[in-house]
């Protein structure tokens, strides 16, 4: 189970950069070329730099000339890293408080959980940097139950009792504090709540089997941890999973590139499994549609666009012929029920073809993919509810996997607050 160690992060000196906004970045996964040049425009020694470059040379030329100008600055004492994020959720004000340490991937009683797929290409160009960055730049998010909220009381009461190291609100109008936690009996107390739990990945899944996989890589080739800061441990962020603050999105699909589309067969095949019902647009579709479980919202482009409730006919969950090979608890899972009982068999949409990224892309507004479909940018939209914590947790100890992007935990967490850097010898 999880053991947590503090560590010597890796910090940017205000001092030399300026704001901090201004050289942190959304994970490299929600970067688009368009923020990545909004950042690269932002300040010149901007972490898009490291963490969003195939060139993974000049990646790790960056982190290394940063790191020697004092740019980025080591910590003096190992410490754990308090990391809250206050902003606003359906017109309430939350906060997210959690902590930054480190887990051993040589422990054999570590029980990290996972609940999405982990997909070749981005696997591959994460492992690239790690190999030559020697460094965990981006955060893994986890999650862990403490019903008794005793992590977070002696978080509350230590961020309270003292200014921040950082705090600014960054693009999307979260405001972000962190602490440097270095009190050795908070520290041990935390320790102490965290062991024995399993930890539970809400982003970053890559990241994580990235640094599983170069921990083999390092003992294969016989080299030693000269630090406690090296590749037998992984960065993580933890945050208690039955606090407040912790909030899913629902991600919507909106589909392109279909050849010989043709809606009326669409409704026809979907009849066999699903209640479709003509809703008068696509406000009350929205409206209508978190009112019940099994059910998806979907919208064609038509001119009006024409919208839709796509409810699971009793007893159809329950029958082997619907989604084969789909088992409980991923069964209960709305996102299954679009990717396995709608996309697969009605539109020939698998696993592969998701993942092309020639067919689907993702919307977390729904302004934003009705005013694509309005523009005709795609043939047709499914709008979701979202994946629930306790579907997570199910799924994740069960061994099962999601599709891509069924969950999406807000606010991200930012990279570039702090990070660990490797020491290797051999």
């Amino acid at each position: 189970m999880a053991t947590i160690y503090p560590f010597k992060g890796y910090r940017y000196d205000p001092t030399k950069v300026g704001q901090i906004r201004d050289v942190v970045t959304q994970p490299y996964d929600k970067i688009p070329d368009a923020l990545k040049e909004e950042y690269l425009q932002r300040h010149p020694k901007n972490f898009v730099r490291v963490i969003k470059n195939r060139d993974y040379d000049e990646a790790a030329g960056f982190l290394a000339g940063w790191i020697d100008e004092g740019v980025l600055a080591r910590d003096a004492e190992p410490a754990l890293y308090v990391y809250e994020q206050v902003f606003s959720f359906e017109e309430t004000q939350l906060s997210r408080l959690g902590f930054i340490g480190l887990v051993s991937l040589a422990d054999k009683d570590l029980v990290v959980r996972g609940h999405e797929r982990v997909l070749d290409r981005p696997l591959e160009d994460r492992l690239n940097l790690i190999r030559h960055t020697h460094a965990n730049e981006g955060l893994v998010f986890t999650l862990y139950s403490d019903t008794e909220l005793k992590a977070d009381g002696i978080l509350r009461d230590y961020s309270e009792s003292r200014d921040p190291v950082y705090e600014f609100e960054d693009d999307f109008g979260v405001l972000n504090r962190l602490w440097k936690l270095d009190a050795g009996d908070k520290m041990e107390e935390i320790r102490e709540i965290l062991t024995g739990k399993a930890l539970y990945i809400a982003d970053g899944h890559h990241r994580f089997r990235t640094s599983e996989v170069f921990h083999e890589e390092c003992l294969e080739e016989g080299l030693q941890c000269a630090t406690p800061e090296s590749f037998d441990k992984r960065l993580v962020a933890l945050f208690n999973m039955e606090s407040e603050g912790v909030r899913i999105l629902a991600t919507h699909r909106a589909v392109r590139n279909l050849t010989d589309f043709d809606s009326e067969s669409l409704i026809q095949g979907l009849e066999e499994w699903f209640e479709v019902i003509p809703c008068r647009n696509e406000s009350q579709m929205l409206q209508e549609l978190p009112a019940s479980a099994h059910q998806v919202g979907l919208v064609i482009s038509e001119s009006p666009l024409e919208a839709y409730l796509l409810k699971l006919k009793p007893g159809a969950a329950t029958d082997p012929v619907f989604m084969p090979g789909v088992e409980d608890p991923s069964r209960g899972l709305d996102v299954s029920l679009l990717h396995d009982g709608i996309l697969k068999p009605y539109l020939g949409l698998g696993q592969e073809e998701v993942a092309s990224q020639k067919y689907i892309d993702y919307f977390r507004e729904t302004s934003a993919m009705l005013s694509a479909l309005r523009e005709g940018r795609y043939q047709l939209g499914f709008f979701l509810n979202p994946t629930s914590l306790q579907q997570v947790r199910e799924v994740s100890e069960a061994g099962k996997r999601m599709p891509q992007k069924s969950t999406d935990f807000y606010p991200k967490l930012l990279t570039g607050l702090v990070f660990m850097k490797m020491d290797i010898e051999g």
